[in-house]
């Protein structure tokens, strides 16, 4: 194997180690301790929950009413890769150097991927059907938490809050609390003895939200091996890179394909928290 093969190889492998040490760390924060990995294509399904239970004081032979409570057919999001591509020129490789030109992009590029994964937490999030207000951050938190209370009574739970680094950093201003960080994800660990506060400028301002940890969906669109195409993947196939040579355009590509999103399994099991009016 040539020099160029081995510092090729070499990046792949820190390219999908690094991302798989990234992702350890946000199933940490977000409670889970596994991804599930799909056929590209497979489809999950989103539900929410309605009808209103009917009182149980019936008369003797009387009909018992129906209360209506059924699950809608859901809503379907398919499970699909995302596919990047990154050229170094010999030129900025001459200029910089390769472990700069071509490692340092290589880093910023897993980044910009994090940063998308990270997004669909947000995604997810956003479609929760369920509102309250509060009048504090912390009141927010706590109403949140309640409702998850409710919601999970005869359930075993992780509770996990997100909100925006506005009202959060507005709180540390007079708390002393350290805030966190693993894949970009900022939070608060275990506050207020209720679970993670995730921060991230995706929630708006004012607005605190809640669901449970296991209310989220880690999917990966299985990438583990593609025939005719030399690729460096992880274990389980969630993420596949190759780095390589493109002489027609006399430059340096880098290809990495991943499907990994977070998604929400029920809506009605989602609230967000707002000022009141």
């Amino acid at each position: 194997m040539t020099d160029v093969a081995i510092q090729a190889r070499a990046q792949d492998i820190n390219f999908v180690t690094t991302f798989e040490t990234d992702l350890h760390n946000m199933l940490n924060v977000l409670g889970h301790e596994s991804v599930q990995v799909v056929a590209p294509g497979t489809a999950h399904k989103i539900y929410k929950a309605s009808g209103t239970l009917e009182s149980g004081a019936v008369e003797e032979k009387a009909l018992i009413p129906d209360s209506g409570i059924k699950m809608n057919d859901g809503e379907l999001v398919e499970i699909t890769y995302q596919k990047y591509r990154k050229l170094t020129s010999i030129e900025e490789i001459g200029k910089k150097g390769y472990d700069v030109a071509v490692g340092g992009t290589n880093i910023a590029m897993l980044k910009e991927i994090q940063k998308n994964i990270r997004k669909t937490i947000f995604n997810a999030v956003a479609t929760g059907t369920e509102t309250a207000q509060g009048a504090t951050f912390q009141a927010k938190v706590a109403k949140a938490a309640a409702f998850l209370e409710k919601k999970f009574e005869d359930e075993a739970f992780t509770p996990i809050i997100f909100a925006s680094p506005d009202d959060v950093y507005d709180y540390l201003g007079s708390h002393t609390v350290t805030l966190e960080t693993n894949f970009g994800l900022s939070y608060l660990s275990n506050f207020m003895g209720i679970g993670n506060v995730i921060v991230d400028s995706n929630m708006a301002a004012g607005t605190v939200a809640g669901t449970a940890a296991e209310n989220l969906v880690i999917d990966a669109a299985s990438i583990t091996s593609i025939p005719g195409m030399e690729l460096e993947t992880d274990e389980l196939g969630m993420i596949a890179v190759h780095n390589g040579a493109k002489y027609e355009n006399a430059a340096l590509e880098v290809v990495a394909y991943c499907g990994l999103a977070v998604l929400p399994t029920y809506k009605d099991r989602i609230i967000k928290v707002t000022s009141a009016a």
